[in-house]
């Protein structure tokens, strides 16, 4: 059996201005607003800069490098090289498997240059 539900208290156009006593008031004036606080939208900023699965995993795909210079390609072949260079004594499992990436990043990278080669000839 239907029930219908009868009267103004459940009209879907009815707002909270019915419900509750409503004054309009006008907006201050410019000149009384009070100065906004920084220090809600510091809070505000360090809510979004929380760090979450996506930034940390940012962070240890793209490390911090305190120095910029190292990046450029000689001097991050120098370095890679120097590194394989003090790896070829250890006995280090770990450092093993390390020398081993490096001379496969060498091996690539020789590649890599002989095919930009090919490309630039052709």
């Amino acid at each position: 059996m239907a029930t219908t539900i009868h009267g103004n208290i459940y009209e879907l156009n009815r707002g909270i201005q019915d419900i509750l006593p409503f004054e309009a008031s006008a907006l201050p004036d410019k000149a009384n607003l009070a100065p906004t606080d920084a220090s809600r939208s510091a809070l505000l900023h360090s809510m979004y800069a929380a760090r979450n699965c996506e930034t940390l995993i940012a962070a240890f795909l793209r490390p911090a490098v305190r120095n910029l210079e190292n990046l450029k390609p000689d001097r991050y072949r120098h370095s890679l090289r120097g590194c394989k260079e003090a790896l070829q004594d250890t006995d280090d499992p770990a450092l093993i498997a390390l020398k081993e990436l490096l001379e496969e990043e060498g091996e690539r990278a020789t590649l890599l240059s002989s095919f930009q080669g090919l490309l630039l000839a052709g």
